[in-house]
C-alpha cells in the first residue's frame, strides 16, 4: 500500500481453482514520478515503471541545451540560438538553421552509441517562453499557425537519421498547439502537457480548458504516439491539502479518448504528501484500466490503511471536496494556502476537518501503525493552518494574540508546529515541495518567521523609502512589510519584498535619534526561481539624513549556484547616535551562467530590518 506499508491478509488455507485470467492496460508507459517509484517492489506491484526504463540519462526531457550547450557553442555561432526581440540568446535554439540539426543528430549518434538498449530520445525545447523569432522561424510559425512548427519539422528531420528510435518532443506551454500542416513522422514522440490548467473540474466539463481540449484533438489526429503528461500535484506546497482525487478518472478516460497511449504522472508520490499513498493507488489502477470502479478502490484502500478509522477519513475526502464545488474555488498547481483561507480553509471549515481528525486518531489510539496513517494525513491540513497564521500574523487567525496591550503567542499554534515536525522526521518526509524544502529547514524557518521582532525593536512601525520601487507582484510592493517585525521564511510569497533585475537604497526613519548597537536585515535564496542574494549590501547611519558614516559592506562572492536559503546581514552600530538607516543593496541583476535561464533579470528578496539593543 506504500513502500513502508504492506498488508498481507492470513488464511489457514488456499484453494485456487482452475481459472483463466487475461488482462492488458491501457496505457503502454504508466510512470507516476517521485519518491514511491522508486521502490522496485512498490512499482511492480503497482503494475509502473520508471524514466530509465524506455528514455536514456539525461534525455527524457528539456534536451536543448544539452544537445547544443551554450557554454559550448555561444561565442563562435550565435545563430544557432533564438532570436527574441532581435538579440539572440542562449535559451532556446533556432531550429531553422541547417547547422542546428547537423549538430543535434551528431550529438544524439555519439550518446546513441553509449547507450544502445535505450529506445526514446528527447529533442525538446528548453523550460522556458523564448522561442526563436528570426525571418526562417517566423515564417514557418506563421504557415504553421503555432511555435509548434518549427519544433516538428525540426524534430521530423532528426528522427528520419534514427529509423529504430523514437524521437520524443514536447508539446508545452508557447508550442502546445498542434501545427497546421506538418504531421509528425511515426517515429515521433509528441509529449503533450496540462501544466496551464485548473485541476477543481475535469477537463472535460470545465470550459477553461476548451483550448486544451481543441490541442489534444489536433495531436490525436496527427500524431501515432501521444504521450501525456499530466500534474496532478501542487509543486509549491505539495504537503497542503489539493482536494483533486474526484477528477482523476475523469482526465484520465479523456486522456486515453484522445489517443493517448502513455502517461507521465507528476504526482504526489512522497511520504508527507497530501494523500500521497491513495492518490499514487489510484492512479495506478486508472493508468491500467480507466474505467474501473474507483469508488470502490478508493474505499478498500482507506478501509485498509487507516483501519477503524476509514469513516472519519473518508468523510473528510468528501467534506473537502464538497467545499470545493460549493464555494466555487479553483485549484491550481502553485497555489498558496492562503488562497483558500475564505473558502477551503476557512475558520469553520478547518474546525470541521480537524474534528474529523480527532475523532479518526480517537478510533485507532490503540493502534500505532493506524494511528501514525492518520497524523500523516493530518499534515496537509496542520501545515495549511500554519501558512494561513503567517500570512496574518496578528489577526484572529494569527500566529498572535492581543492580550492586555501585548501580543502573546497562540500556544495551540506552536503546538501544532511541534506536532508536524515530529510526524515529519518520525516517517522520514524527504521533502514539502518541488523546490526540495526539508522538514527541518520547514521547522526552523518558521520558528524565525514566529519569532516576532516588536518588543525592543526600534525599527518597528517605522517607515521605509526605496531609492527604486520593489515589484508589487509579491506582498503588493508594500516596503511597510519590512518593519511589521516579522522575518519571512522560506516562501518568497510571504513576507518577503522583491526586486527584479536592477538594486535600490532603503532609508529607515526612525523618527527619533537612537543609539541603538545592532541593524540586521535577511536576503532570499531560490535559485529555481531565479532569485539570488544581492551581490552586496552596505549599511550607513546617519543623525540628519544628510552625513552618512558607513557600518560595513558584506559582498556575495562567488557564482551563488548553492547557497543558504536565507542569509542574514548584521551591522555593529555601537558607539553610534543616528535617526536614519540607509542600506545599499547591490543586486546581481542577472542570473549567472550555471542557471538555465541565464542572462535573464535576477531576483532578490528582503524581509525585516530589525534595529535592536
Amino acid at each position: 500500500m506504500s513502500p513502508t506499508y504492506k498488508l498481507v491478509p492470513r488464511s489457514a488455507s488456499l484453494n485456487f481453482p482452475a481459472t483463466k485470467i487475461a488482462d492488458q492496460p491501457k496505457n503502454d508507459r504508466r510512470i507516476i514520478n517521485l519518491y514511491f517509484n522508486e521502490d522496485q517492489e512498490y512499482r511492480d506491484w503497482h503494475h509502473l515503471q520508471t524514466i530509465e526504463t524506455f528514455y536514456p540519462e539525461n534525455y527524457f526531457v528539456h534536451t536543448f541545451h544539452r544537445l547544443i550547450p551554450w557554454e559550448t557553442y555561444f561565442a563562435d555561432e550565435p545563430q544557432l540560438f533564438a532570436l527574441v526581440n532581435g538579440k539572440r540568446v542562449i535559451d532556446q535554439l533556432c531550429l531553422s538553421n541547417p547547422r542546428t540539426a547537423e549538430l543535434v543528430i551528431q550529438q544524439l549518434s555519439k550518446q546513441m552509441k553509449l547507450e544502445p538498449n535505450k529506445t526514446i530520445w528527447s529533442v525538446s525545447q528548453n523550460d522556458n517562453f523564448s522561442y526563436c523569432q528570426c525571418d526562417q522561424c517566423s515564417t514557418i510559425i506563421k504557415e504553421e499557425g503555432s511555435p509548434s512548427g518549427p519544433i516538428i519539422r525540426f524534430v521530423n528531420r532528426v528522427a528520419k537519421e534514427f529509423p529504430d528510435k523514437i524521437i520524443s518532443t514536447l508539446a508545452y506551454q508557447y508550442s502546445r498547439s498542434a501545427p497546421r500542416l506538418t504531421k509528425p513522422v511515426d517515429n515521433v514522440e509528441i509529449m503533450l502537457c496540462t501544466i496551464e490548467l485548473f485541476r477543481h473540474q475535469s477537463i472535460a466539463e470545465n470550459p477553461e480548458c476548451a483550448a486544451f481540449k481543441e490541442d489534444i484533438i489536433a495531436w490525436g489526429k496527427i500524431s501515432k504516439q501521444l504521450y501525456l503528461w499530466d500534474y496532478t500535484i501542487n509543486f509549491n506546497h505539495s504537503v497542503s491539502p489539493f482536494p483533486n482525487l474526484h477528477i482523476l478518472q475523469p482526465n484520465i478516460q479523456f486522456f486515453t479518448d484522445n489517443h493517448v497511449n502513455a502517461l507521465f504522472e507528476q504526482s504526489n508520490s512522497t511520504t508527507g504528501y497530501e494523500f500521497s499513498e491513495l492518490k499514487v493507488h489510484l492512479l495506478s489502477k486508472l493508468m491500467w484500466n480507466p474505467d474501473c470502479d474507483i469508488n470502490r478502490e478508493m474505499e478498500v484502500f482507506v478501509r485498509d490503511y487507516y483501519g477503524e478509522a476509514a469513516t472519519a477519513m473518508l468523510a473528510y475526502i468528501h467534506l473537502l471536496q464538497e467545499e470545493l464545488e460549493q464555494s466555487g474555488a479553483k485549484l491550481w498547481i502553485y497555489e498558496h494556502p492562503t488562497q483558500h483561507e475564505n473558502d477551503l480553509f476557512s475558520v469553520t471549515r478547518l474546525e470541521q476537518y480537524m474534528n474529523l481528525f480527532d475523532t479518526a486518531e480517537a478510533l485507532v489510539a490503540d493502534n500505532p501503525v493506524y494511528l501514525n496513517h492518520v497524523q500523516l494525513a493530518r499534515l496537509p491540513l496542520q501545515y495549511a493552518q500554519m501558512e494561513i497564521a503567517a500570512n496574518n500574523m496578528f489577526t484572529e487567525r494569527g500566529w498572535y494574540q492581543l492580550e492586555n496591550g501585548k501580543r502573546q503567542p497562540r500556544e495551540k499554534l506552536f503546538q501544532t508546529l511541534e506536532q508536524f515536525h515530529t510526524v515529519c522526521i518520525r516517517n522520514q518526509v524527504p521533502t514539502l515541495n518541488e523546490l526540495k524544502l526539508t522538514p527541518e529547514d520547514y521547522y526552523q524557518s518558521m520558528k524565525r518567521l514566529t519569532n516576532v521582532s516588536v518588543e525592543g525593536n526600534k525599527a518597528f512601525g517605522k517607515k521605509v523609502t526605496p531609492s527604486v520601487s520593489p515589484d508589487t507582484k509579491y506582498a503588493h510592493g508594500d516596503v511597510a512589510f519590512l518593519t511589521n517585525g516579522v522575518r519571512g521564511a522560506s516562501d518568497y510569497n510571504v513576507h518577503w519584498i522583491g526586486w527584479n533585475g536592477t538594486s535600490t537604497v532603503l532609508t529607515l526613519d526612525l523618527e527619533s535619534t537612537t543609539a541603538a548597537k545592532h541593524i540586521e536585515l535577511s536576503s532570499l535564496w531560490n535559485g529555481k526561481s531565479w532569485i539570488l542574494h544581492p551581490a552586496e549590501v552596505s549599511c550607513s547611519v546617519s543623525e540628519d539624513g544628510i552625513n552618512y558614516t558607513l557600518l560595513g559592506k558584506i559582498q556575495n562572492k562567488g557564482d551563488q549556484q548553492v547557497e543558504d536559503v536565507i542569509k542574514t546581514y548584521f551591522f555593529d552600530a555601537s558607539n553610534q547616535r543616528y535617526r536614519y538607516v540607509k542600506v545599499e543593496i547591490t543586486g546581481t541583476h542577472t542570473l549567472f551562467n550555471w542557471h538555465p535561464s541565464a542572462g535573464e533579470p535576477s531576483w532578490f528578496f528582503i524581509d525585516e530590518i530589525i534595529v535592536s539593543d
